[in-house]
């Protein structure tokens, strides 16, 4: 039998991405292939989405827009039914006694805060080998960037509207970003006043950073541009009306995540937001005189280990 890693994909692009890398790093590492399941934890995230609706996210599969190289695996054979639920249990309860370990479980201490701890190469494993967590630190995956830049190349040219691609182009452009309710995520929280205050907070956090990166921008090149995205950007764009550098991206051609996530790639310097959806495009950017700063105060993550120490803090 083939020895092999098999990830557990879920939550939204961005930790799609974190898990991907990390899982393809690991693999690369310890010889073996990658194979991913698509169904459990997204699927898992669907029944949550049916009970209580995401106001801006919707559970799937996003990393069909790369070229990805790994399989994925039947849904058959993955863990979605009841009893295969509670095969899944009873497995990672049993891996704790076992010499050959069948999971690889992001490291995480009482409190829930994980960090970087790559010493899988080091533990006995099953042949079959299933990973799950985020792994949100580019320490996993940094010695194989040349790969994962091709791992996460686009599959084809995202469609978009041509008013903003040809201006991101052609410009000294900066992206930036505000992730709206990110503690009232679901409409079922709008009962909760302090998970409100709570995302109300994080928005002024973020909105106070990117003033500061703008102030930043302005010293350091010349004719900035600055380009907000936001997965509610009616909500936001009262808040730079004003500011005749800044175009808030506030429309898109089909499918506002992916046209996003593309048009983020395109710019040249980026004051990366405290969201995995942002984080990518800066990492991934090859634009050679690249700037990259980030929230001094801000870590969406629980790793501590989320920021690469390459980014400027701000």
């Amino acid at each position: 039998m083939t020895k092999k890693i098999i990830a557990r994909i879920s939550n939204g692009l961005g930790n799609q991405m974190f898990l991907y890398a990390s899982s393809f790093a690991i693999s690369k590492k310890l010889n073996r292939s990658l194979e991913l399941d698509i169904f459990s934890g997204i699927e898992n995230l669907k029944k949550k989405n049916l009970k209580r609706k995401f106001k801006h996210f919707n559970p799937k599969f996003e990393l069909k827009i790369f070229n990805i190289t790994s399989r994925i695996i039947e849904k058959k054979f993955c863990f979605i039914s009841f009893f295969k639920k509670l095969e899944r249990k009873i497995l990672i309860f049993l891996d704790i006694f076992k010499t050959k370990k069948k999971f690889i479980i992001e490291h995480r201490n009482k409190r829930k805060i994980t960090y970087y701890k790559n010493d899988y190469d080091n533990i006995k494993l099953d042949d079959v080998v299933y990973i799950e967590g985020f792994f949100e630190s580019e320490k996993y995956f940094i010695d194989f960037r040349k790969e994962i830049l091709k791992e996460f190349s686009f599959y084809k040219k995202i469609k978009c509207l041509k008013k903003f691609e040809e201006v991101i182009l052609n410009t000294n452009s900066v992206s930036m970003s505000i992730r709206a309710d990110r503690y009232s995520e679901t409409y079922a929280d709008d009962i909760d006043n302090s998970k409100i205050q709570n995302s109300l907070n994080h928005e002024k956090k973020q909105y106070d950073f990117i003033l500061r990166s703008i102030s930043y921008f302005k010293k350091s090149i010349s004719n900035p541009k600055f380009f907000i995205f936001s997965d509610n950007p009616d909500k936001i764009s009262n808040l730079f009306s004003e500011n005749k550098d800044v175009i808030i991206i506030n429309q898109f051609y089909q499918n506002k995540v992916y046209e996003d996530f593309y048009l983020m790639c395109k710019c040249k310097h980026f004051a990366v937001g405290p969201t995995a959806f942002h984080f990518w495009p800066a990492w991934l950017s090859e634009y050679s005189n690249k700037i990259c700063v980030r929230p001094k105060d801000m870590n969406v993550s629980n790793n501590v280990d989320y920021w690469p120490i390459s980014w400027k803090k701000i």
